[in-house]
């Protein structure tokens, strides 16, 4: 399988893109989601991709996020959802809509989706509703990402504080302190350092 193709976008649309690979062009259909996010004609781009084989053909079907992916393979694992309905799905509506219509049992957002009758709805919901659920979010990895660094600056910053004899009590607490007075600040481990320090000194 065709894990992904990084290139320079040869051409784009809405629905396809050329990406020239080391002098070979790629055509990838794409969902309108991942055409917003391309870069200009000639600059680089990464797509992560999806290779749908048949008897008569092979074709390649390319996407921005993991979560699209994720969510286009689980849609043409429906009986009677095939790999271009669920790119007009991804490309009708956007993913969070979609998998609040589909937790939602929302059939009327569902059949507005053109190719979707009321029958296919209630097989996305049906099969669907569970795996859904369970697919991350681009933010939820984001923050997943920016929660991990914290902790591993902070892990940093207190052994650095107590290598300069602080007790590891008061280290966590000065610590635990610079954070919460400043949330969402992404702080750099000297940063972090010479708040904690501030605290410390302070009793």
């Amino acid at each position: 399988m065709i894990a992904y193709l990084k290139g320079l976008i040869a051409e784009k649309n809405p629905t396809r893109t050329v990406l020239d690979v080391s002098g070979v062009g790629y055509e990838v259909l794409i969902p309108v989601s991942s055409y917003e996010k391309l870069a200009a004609i000639g600059e680089p781009a990464r797509l992560l991709t999806y290779l749908h084989v048949r008897e008569d053909i092979m074709q390649l079907y390319g996407f921005s996020t993991q979560e699209e992916r994720e969510v286009f393979l689980l849609l043409i694992s429906v009986s009677g959802i095939g790999p271009k309905s669920a790119l007009g799905i991804l490309s009708s509506v956007a993913l969070p809509d979609f998998k609040k219509a589909i937790a939602q049992e929302d059939y009327n957002l569902l059949t507005a989706v053109p190719g979707i009758g009321k029958k296919t709805a209630q097989r996305l919901v049906v099969e669907l509703k569970e795996k859904v659920a369970k697919i991350s979010s681009a933010d939820d990895i984001a923050r997943t990402k920016v929660v991990q660094g914290i902790s591993e600056v902070a892990d940093e910053a207190m052994m650095a504080l107590m290598s300069l004899g602080y007790a590891k009590a008061l280290a966590e607490k000065s610590i635990t302190r610079a954070l919460r007075e400043n949330p969402g600040k992404e702080f750099s481990l000297q940063e972090l350092i010479k708040t904690a320090l501030r605290f410390a000194t302070a009793g």
